[in-house]
C-alpha cells in the first residue's frame, strides 16, 4: 500500500511539473511593482509612486572560461520589468528589473533619451574633447578616470557595502557628438557585483545592475 501511495505520488508531482513546465512559484505584480519602484526612488533619488508592471521570460546562458554559451540546458530567467514616469509622448523615465522568484529588484536604468541637458560648463568640456580627434585617448584619459571615481563615491553612498571594493573591472567608454558614457564592474570583497554606467561629463547614474541576483543571462 504504501509503495502505491509513494507511485501516485510521483505521478502527480510529474504531472504538475509537466502542466506548468515545471516553472516555481513567482511573487505578484503588486510585489513586483513595490520592490521595483523602491529601487529607483533609491538609485536615482527620486520619488515615483505609479508605475506599470510586466512580465518576461529571458534565455539562460552557461558560463565558461570567461564565455556565456548556451548548451539547452539553462532555466530560464523570470522577471518583472516596472516602467515609471510616464511622459507626455508614452515613454517612461525609469525601468526596474525584479527577480520574479525571490522578489530582488536587481537592476535600474534611466531611459537615455531624457539624460539630464549639459550646462553651458559641461557642454564646453564635451567641445573640447570633440576637438582633440583623438576619441580613444580621451575616453582613456578622461571619461573613464572621471567616472570610475564618480561610480566609486556612488556606490559606498548608495549601497550599504557589507565589505570594501576589492576592483573596478573597465567595461568600455564611447565619446559621441551628444555625449559619453564610461561602464564598470565593481567587485565587493563578500563577492557582490554591480555594473554602473555613468554619463560624461554630467557623471550622473544611467544604470546599475547586481548581478549576482539572477541566474547568468547572454546578455549580463
Amino acid at each position: 500500500m504504501k509503495r502505491k501511495i509513494v507511485i501516485l505520488l510521483v505521478f502527480i508531482l510529474c504531472a504538475s511539473l509537466f502542466l506548468t513546465g515545471g516553472k516555481p512559484k513567482l511573487i505578484s505584480e503588486d510585489e513586483a511593482k513595490a520592490a521595483g519602484l523602491a529601487f529607483i526612488n533609491h538609485v536615482f533619488d527620486v520619488n515615483e509612486t505609479e508605475a506599470v508592471v510586466s512580465y518576461q521570460e529571458l534565455t539562460g546562458a552557461t558560463f565558461i572560461d570567461g564565455d556565456y554559451q548556451v548548451t539547452g540546458k539553462e532555466q530560464p530567467i523570470y522577471i518583472f520589468v516596472v516602467a515609471t514616469g510616464k511622459q507626455a509622448d508614452g515613454e517612461y523615465l525609469y525601468y526596474a528589473h525584479v527577480n520574479a522568484e525571490t522578489g530582488v529588484a536587481f537592476a535600474a536604468f534611466l531611459n537615455t533619451m531624457f539624460e539630464p541637458k549639459l550646462t553651458p560648463a559641461e557642454q564646453k568640456t564635451l567641445d573640447e574633447a570633440r576637438k582633440s580627434g583623438n576619441d580613444r585617448l580621451v575616453v582613456y584619459s578622461d571619461i573613464l578616470s572621471d567616472c570610475e571615481h564618480s561610480s566609486q563615491k556612488w556606490i559606498a553612498e548608495k549601497f550599504d557595502l557589507q565589505a570594501g571594493i576589492l576592483g573596478f573591472v573597465e567595461g568600455g567608454g564611447a565619446l559621441e557628438r551628444s555625449g559619453a558614457n564610461a561602464n564598470f564592474y565593481i567587485v565587493i570583497r563578500d563577492g557582490t557585483i554591480y555594473h554602473v554606467t555613468f554619463s560624461w561629463p554630467q557623471l550622473t547614474l544611467i544604470d546599475v545592475t547586481v548581478l549576482n541576483q539572477t541566474r547568468p543571462m547572454e546578455d549580463m
